[in-house]
């Protein structure tokens, strides 16, 4: 939206805690976009948790997406953003028009996806979610990478939460929710967090968080992997990937007053990768157990019930890994030869289950793996090895297996595969089809979807009806704590049952129910060649 448009534009002026802010009325909606909900961790306040905002009196116009967060993207093409501001914690709120305070609708608050190391909050159009689905609606930015996932000595001697940064971020983000939402027309009492891929992880996160206890009653993860049954290493224990990396941005005396002068620019340099190599960044680390934030490895916490036991959905898409595959191959140029698919493959069943899938493939069985999953059955080598991957990880242990220990302690866990190969991908086309890739599921969600820069994909016929059925479960779900609304006309979503091992298929024309949804990926085999957190999911 332009500055022309905004002259034009209805405004509507809205109070929170920190000052009044003004939004526009468009397309049925209320828009309020880049509100600060934390002042910018810049200077002395980078790497610390988050600060108060500061107020005003006068009202702050909230036209335009705040900047996203600072971020590397070379080896995602068309996902992430290429940012060298730190100045950004903002978030948006969408509503119903008409919406006020007393309303008091659903709050569902996205975490954009990206890996924890990229991604932003701008290419995520709830419309359909809030007018459909009569929700209110919030997406946020939050600190990626290097500076939402810290660690080093000088700065871990502080007195303050350490590590987590960017996940302190999500929960000051939904401390501003549960203060100031109502004026927009929702209920802070009844706020639905979700996610999609790291926005799935950040959500096992605040599943895990005492921190997060309160802020949120339901949640969703979309392709969130194993996370919950990984052993989340500990912060402490990357203090050297923070020196490093730190060293190469120009840091000589490691004092936090160094490291907190150090340009913005320089760090972010100092984090690429060599070129031709393919992967988050060359010091990148994620979510870790920092003692306070997430105060065990998710392992432990989930396994022993130690967690928010909210209602929960929980899925996939059919082809998870095809994504990853895919953007492997648009960054190298290079498709798996067949002749090269042996080493290829027990390369990645050595190299991934440690940082990705969480088990450890028998190097005697990778042999059998290969058997298993053979090209020229798959329609490449290439393919073969990202369904090889897809079932062993995404699928078999980040949904099967952490749906089974969820029913040991909530009821209400509803489980769902996205299966629809036929829609065409944002991203650019590969050497295989994407099929029902990772990602795939925010096209039905978020109209128009497209990623940082991938090309957008508009959805007719059966698959604007799966559209409308996955925002119907999704509304229902932030209504009710169930996707089933009464008197809805879409098949029944039955909870997840571990005997039966029931998933609702979300597919085009319909959508069904499947049992034993472990066969559809060989669950059965991945557990015989491998060890792991699967077995402690028993």
């Amino acid at each position: 939206m332009g500055h022309e448009y905004w002259e034009t534009a209805p405004k509507l002026t809205v109070p929170t805690a920190s000052g009044p802010i003004r939004g526009l009325v468009s397309g049925g909606l209320h828009r309020f976009l880049g509100i600060p909900y934390a002042a910018a961790p810049v200077g002395e306040l980078r790497w610390r948790p988050p600060a108060p905002v500061a107020g005003r009196r006068l009202p702050r116009d909230a036209f335009s997406f705040g900047p996203v967060c600072a971020q590397n993207n070379t080896s995602f093409p068309g996902f992430g953003f290429s940012s060298n501001t730190e100045d950004c914690l903002y978030l948006n709120v969408f509503a119903p028009e008409g919406a006020d305070e007393h309303a008091n609708l659903p709050v569902m608050v996205l975490f954009p996806g990206g890996g924890l190391f990229i991604g932003g909050s701008d290419d995520y159009d709830p419309s359909a979610l809030v007018t459909s689905g009569r929700v209110v609606f919030v997406s946020l930015n939050y600190r990626v990478g290097i500076f939402g996932f810290f660690s080093h000595p000088a700065i871990n001697a502080e007195d303050h939460e350490i590590g987590n940064y960017g996940i302190l971020d999500q929960q000051a983000a939904l401390r501003w929710v549960r203060d100031n939402i109502a004026a927009f027309g929702g209920d802070p009492s009844n706020v639905t967090i979700f996610g999609e891929s790291a926005g799935g992880i950040s959500v096992w996160c605040h599943l895990a968080s005492p921190g997060s206890a309160g802020l949120f009653h339901r949640a969703i993860v979309q392709s969130g992997t194993a996370t919950p049954l990984l052993r989340t290493p500990e912060t402490r224990d990357l203090d050297r990937i923070g020196h490093d990396l730190c060293r190469d941005a120009g840091a000589s005396r490691h004092t936090s007053e160094e490291l907190r002068a150090l340009a913005t620019t320089d760090l972010l340099a100092a984090n690429l990768l060599p070129e031709g190599e393919y992967g988050t960044g060359k010091y990148e680390i994620g979510q870790t157990a920092d003692g306070a934030v997430i105060p065990e490895p998710m392992v432990d916490l989930f396994t022993t019930g130690r967690f928010a036991r909210v209602p929960i959905i929980n899925g996939t898409t059919r082809t998870e890994f095809h994504w990853f595959q895919g953007m492997l191959e648009l960054a190298t140029g290079q498709p798996i030869p067949t002749e090269a698919y042996l080493p290829v493959l027990t390369q990645a069943l050595t190299t991934l289950p440690e940082l990705l899938i969480g088990r450890t493939v028998d190097p005697a069985r990778i042999a059998d793996v290969a058997e298993a999953y053979p090209p020229e059955k798959h329609g490449s080598a290439s393919e073969a090895m990202s369904t090889a991957i897809g079932d062993c990880g995404f699928i078999g242990l980040g949904n099967r297996e952490a749906n089974r220990v969820l029913r040991r302690f909530v009821e209400h866990v509803y489980s769902y595969e996205l299966d629809a190969p036929h829609l065409p991908t944002p991203w650019p086309p590969v050497s295989f089809p994407y099929g029902s890739a990772h990602t795939k599921d925010l096209q039905y969600l978020f109209p128009g979807f497209g990623g940082a820069g991938g090309q957008a994909i508009a959805l007719d016929g059966a698959d604007l009806l799966l559209s409308d059925t996955m925002v119907g479960y999704w509304a229902a779900f932030a209504h009710h704590g169930s996707p089933n609304a009464p008197a809805s006309p879409l098949p029944e979503w039955k909870a997840y049952d571990p005997v039966r091992d029931n998933v609702l298929v979300l597919a085009a024309p319909a959508s069904y129910e499947v049992e034993n949804f472990g066969e559809r990926h060989r669950s059965a085999f991945w557990d015989d060649v491998s060890a792991g957190p699967a077995e402690a999911a028993g």
